[in-house]
């Protein structure tokens, strides 16, 4: 195992190069990109198993199939976040462990949804987004149709910021400390 002192400074250098790239590509074009996520992945896995050991690889491993988990109950409701979200919460997992990653998601979601409020008003089209994502919601309720609420592309919020923004929140309040 390498020096612990070195750790968090590579977990967190690791962390924010993912999350930068990863907002900068869903902002610029939409997607979050497999040469983002994928190598990332393997980068927490690898980081975590070099500085804590079979422990620290357990954890890693937690973090990533927590993501998964969710990934399955999200499509559950049909496409809820992207396929790229989802890849990203398995890096962030791979990295912090589920933990972080869990807080991350909550903080997430509270935050995208204030954003898509935020943009929705922007826009003038808060009403029309409600009335959709309500006919959405009852028409799911009413049968097994999958979740349909789309916005349109004006309304389109690269989700990769909040959930950036719900990693950040989520380690400032475990105090700095990352899953160890």
């Amino acid at each position: 195992m390498i020096g612990l002192g070195l750790a968090p400074v590579v977990i967190y250098t690791v962390l924010g190069i993912l999350l930068l790239v990863a907002v900068y590509t869903d902002f610029r074009w939409g997607k979050i990109r497999n040469w983002t996520t994928l190598p990332a992945l393997g980068v927490g896995l690898a980081v975590n198993l070099a500085f804590y050991g079979w422990p620290g690889l357990v954890t890693a491993g937690e973090g990533l199939w927590l993501a998964v988990a969710m990934s399955v109950v999200l499509s559950i409701f049909g496409r809820v976040v992207g396929a790229g979200d989802m890849k990203l919460l398995m890096a962030v997992g791979a990295i912090v462990g589920p933990k972080i990653l869990l807080w991350a998601l909550v903080y997430g979601v509270l935050t995208g949804g204030v954003a898509a409020v935020g943009v929705a008003l922007a826009q003038g089209r808060l009403g029309k987004e409600l009335r959709m994502l309500y006919s959405s919601l009852a028409s799911r309720a009413a049968s097994v149709s999958p979740l349909d609420y789309q916005t349109s592309q004006s309304a389109r919020l690269p989700y990769a910021i909040p959930l950036a923004a719900g990693v950040v929140m989520s380690i400032v309040a475990q105090g700095g400390v990352m899953f160890r």
